[in-house]
């Protein structure tokens, strides 16, 4: 799954939606206007079974 994380120069970090891939991620943010000082990520976080009771961290793929 991935989803864009956003970083801006003060105030609390926010998080888009999760989606299957990052082509969704990328169409998604199409239309926002990106702000000076905020910092743009890309993570991705691996889903697995909910019987294999790994719960992997969401880890920073690409950044702008």
């Amino acid at each position: 799954m991935y989803r864009c994380k956003i970083v801006p120069y003060i105030g609390p970090t926010k998080y888009g939606e999760w989606f299957g891939t990052e082509s969704e991620v990328c169409s998604a943010m199409t239309g926002m206007i990106r702000k000076i000082g905020e910092r743009y990520y890309c993570e991705m976080k691996t889903i697995t079974c909910p019987e294999c009771g790994a719960d992997e961290s969401a880890k920073v793929i690409a950044k702008l």
